[in-house]
């Protein structure tokens, strides 16, 4: 008995016609679909660049508007720290012609601050609506020095102001043999030292003067003894001690002398003038 033979291979390919055709379509919905969706995102970045920009102009002028306002006018600076300056004279640098707290460049006032002699560092910060707080550090004078005039001199080697005279600063050690008060190295080779000394409280109370050579070597005076001791700063404290261990003997029999060098291990050397410590 003979089958009758299906068209399978026609209907298949029927099939495929009507997918190809259904493929066709969709890419040509796809592309309108792709134009239409790129151009809604350029006018929506658009629509947005137009937006945020009203938005800053309209904040910056805001902004404008409220640093002007009268609700920020600066009536109060507030300073602490403050021990040989004067408040008045902190919130005389603080003020300058600034009358409104929210516009005071803080950074600026800093800088003015710090360029005072007596101000090391200031730390300034805002308390709306009208208020600045000021809180300094004051440089602490570690000696005088004396160059021409008599300078304060803080631990740095930096010179504060010409001495005035301050009771306050009477009692501080003397800094001589500097040429210029500009040589701040000298300086502070000097100060090093008095920190040595200072390691011995009461050796350094009857310092009254250190006549500075060089960075190895210097002239110490002591209130009450009239010559000065010639020391280097390798071991300087144990040099004065054994002078002060002698030091009635020497200032009974040797008065005149001018120099007492105490270099020298086990040994205290006369010297009749200045020119012997050089």
């Amino acid at each position: 008995m003979t089958l009758p033979i299906r068209k399978v291979q026609t209907q298949h390919e029927k099939v495929i016609d009507y997918q190809y055709i259904r493929n066709l379509k969709n890419k040509e919905v796809r592309k309108t679909r792709f134009k239409r969706t790129a151009s809604q995102r350029i006018f929506r970045v658009f629509l947005l660049i137009v937006l945020f920009g009203e938005i800053g102009y309209l904040g910056f002028h805001a902004f404008r508007a409220v640093q002007g306002s009268s609700f920020f006018v600066l009536n109060e600076v507030l300073v602490t720290g403050t021990r040989k300056m004067t408040v008045e004279e902190v919130k005389k640098i603080v003020l300058a012609g600034k009358s409104n707290a929210l516009r005071a460049d803080l950074t600026e006032i800093k800088l003015r601050l710090e360029n005072h002699p007596w101000i090391q560092s200031a730390i300034l910060w805002r308390e709306l609506p009208g208020t600045i707080h000021v809180h300094v550090t004051e440089r602490q004078p570690a000696a005088l020095m004396l160059s021409g005039d008599l300078y304060l001199v803080d631990h740095a080697g930096r010179i504060i102001q010409a001495f005035d005279q301050d009771p306050q600063f009477v009692g501080l050690p003397v800094i001589t043999g500097i040429a210029s008060p500009s040589d701040q190295e000298s300086i502070r080779f000097g100060l090093e030292f008095l920190d040595l000394l200072a390691e011995d409280p009461g050796i350094l109370q009857k310092v009254s003067e250190v006549h500075y050579y060089d960075k190895h070597s210097t002239t110490v005076y002591l209130k009450g003894v009239p010559f000065g001791l010639l020391v280097s700063k390798d071991g300087i404290l144990p040099m004065i001690r054994k002078f002060l261990a002698h030091m009635d003997f020497v200032k009974k029999n040797f008065s005149s002398q001018k120099i007492i060098d105490l270099r020298y291990k086990d040994q205290i050397v006369l010297k009749n003038a200045y020119q012997e410590q050089l």
